[in-house]
């Protein structure tokens, strides 16, 4: 009757130990389910996240010009990181074709995890944004005054619509529809509809010198026998008309002139950037552009005068390492003044424009998402 009782008892501790085992087998399944199933996925995610990224900064290269190259460009790359076209969901562009975004999809097929669900697989989606900006696009300012020695002094009637800084104080009457902002005082006569601040941040002059790496370098026989420009070597300097400027912006739309340069004339209609290592003078009783038009004039070294009279124009006047000087006391400047010093004789009308960076080129390509 024991034998009975001890084989009885031994045939339940097999059965609890088959059930043990049987438990422990699924546990250990669910374990490698999770550790190399969810692993795979998480790989598969990556390598699908790294050829979005590289697809889409391929394809930011041909933006804003073309939206079908940077298309191409970018299923080009992604295809070379092993995947295939049709992977792609979607491909959409945004800020005014600046912005080129990729989403893609891609099945991951389970080793362990099938045994606990419905799907012998799974999809993961990811995507990536690239987009093609300016050294500008920081730089919201109709009116930047940089140096931190020299103020911001206004004479006359001044209206700016958008935001002024200036790196020391400034002085005098001004109406500003935005805000004001100094590093050190701003004087009781300026009003700003959303407000002054004093004791402002510091803020460092923007810098364009890889726009200039991008820049055609102008030779004088060409400005002169081609473009029509008249030069006095004793000063290195050009004068050019403003048809003159607008043939040669048409012909190469960032140019770089080593001297100074004078522009004459009122039909600057054009878009595109004008650099020169030194300065630059405007002389014209009605300078005007077109509101499409915008252009960036740089100099490099030297200062900028801007004689203009009752005209309206449309662009970004900058020497960060010299004067802006503006003469005049009617017609609105649309866009961005950017000096180390800037002088305002007579009164300003100046109006913030976003859309001055078109007249930058693109210098900056980076992964936004």
């Amino acid at each position: 009757m024991m034998k009975k009782d001890k084989l009885f008892e031994l045939s339940n501790e097999r059965g609890s130990l088959s059930i043990i085992v049987a438990v422990g087998i699924t546990i250990f399944m669910a374990f490698c389910a999770v550790v190399i199933d969810v692993g795979r996925i998480s790989l598969e995610k990556q390598r699908l996240q790294n050829a979005l990224d590289a697809a889409v900064l391929a394809g930011a290269q041909e933006l804003p010009d073309s939206t079908v190259g940077a298309q191409e460009a970018a299923i080009t790359y992604f295809e070379e990181n092993g995947y295939n076209e049709t992977d792609i969901q979607q491909v959409e562009f945004l800020n005014s074709n600046k912005k080129i975004r990729i989403t893609a999809v891609q099945p991951v097929e389970y080793t362990f995890a099938k045994m606990f669900q419905d799907s012998d697989n799974t999809t993961v989606t990811v995507s990536a944004a690239s987009q093609v900006s300016t050294v500008f696009d920081p730089f919201k300012y109709a009116l930047f005054s940089g140096s931190g020695m020299d103020l911001l002094q206004f004479k006359g009637t001044n209206t700016v619509v958008g935001n002024v800084h200036s790196n020391e104080s400034i002085k005098n009457e001004a109406e500003i529809t935005g805000v004001a902002t100094a590093v050190n005082t701003i004087d009781v006569k300026v009003h700003a509809s959303e407000g002054t601040i004093e004791g402002y941040s510091y803020i460092n002059m923007p810098d364009f010198t890889e726009v200039t790496n991008l820049s055609a370098t102008i030779s004088q026989t060409t400005l002169v026998n081609i473009f029509g420009a008249t030069y006095t070597s004793n000063k290195n300097q050009y004068t050019m008309s403003d048809t003159q400027l607008n043939n040669l912006l048409g012909a190469y739309p960032s140019v770089l002139i080593d001297g100074n340069l004078v522009i004459n004339g009122s039909g600057i209609n054009a878009t595109g950037a004008i650099f020169t290592t030194g300065g630059m003078e405007f002389n014209g009783s009605d300078v005007n552009m077109n509101a499409s038009d915008s252009v960036c004039f740089y100099s490099i070294n030297g200062d900028i005068t801007f004689n203009g009279g009752k005209g309206d124009v449309a662009g970004i006047l900058y020497a960060p390492n010299g004067t802006i000087t503006l003469n005049g006391n009617s017609g609105i400047f649309y866009g961005s003044i950017v000096g180390n010093q800037i002088s305002c004789n007579g009164g300003i009308n100046i109006t913030y424009n976003g859309q001055i960076g078109e007249s930058i080129p693109p210098t900056e390509i980076r992964l936004v998402e």
